[in-house]
């Protein structure tokens, strides 16, 4: 494995937004947004003349979405909001149904939050992993 200086933050951002392009940059550790349209013309060039540089960070999918919210439903105990929670993803366009219900119980929507960063960045330490990456560890 190769320590590098990467930000797990960034990995979690990019593997939880759908629709944009991602890259872990091999060299400096750092994470760059290539946006399709308007993209910098000399990080363009990059890409196509180092393209072994690159790492595509490939988002979560909606299943891997869906698990995640599958997982946090288990350690709801409020009744109310267990059974609303449960029906939302049981029905049509669950995850948005899921995040509308957790709207109205303000305090399990600071868990969520708290749960989906902490699984996220879980997530981001096993795609280095996956990849064969380590975060180099900060001298002292």
């Amino acid at each position: 494995m190769r320590p590098l200086t990467i930000d797990l933050d960034q990995i979690a951002f990019a593997l939880n937004t759908e629709g944009l392009d991602h890259y872990l940059d091999l060299l400096s550790g750092k994470v760059l947004l290539i946006p399709e349209e308007d993209a910098d013309p000399e990080l363009e060039t990059l890409l196509r003349e180092e393209p072994e540089r690159f790492l595509l960070v490939e988002p979560l999918g909606q299943g891997d979405e869906l698990a995640l919210m599958q997982e946090f439903l288990v350690e709801v105990v409020h009744p109310h909001a267990y059974a609303a929670l449960e029906q939302a993803l049981a029905g049509r366009k669950p995850a948005r149904t899921f995040r509308h219900v957790l709207m109205e119980y303000p305090v399990l929507l600071e868990a969520w939050h708290a749960f989906e960063a902490a699984r996220l960045r879980e997530l981001a330490q096993d795609w280095l992993e996956e990849n064969e990456l380590q975060q180099a560890r900060p001298l002292h």
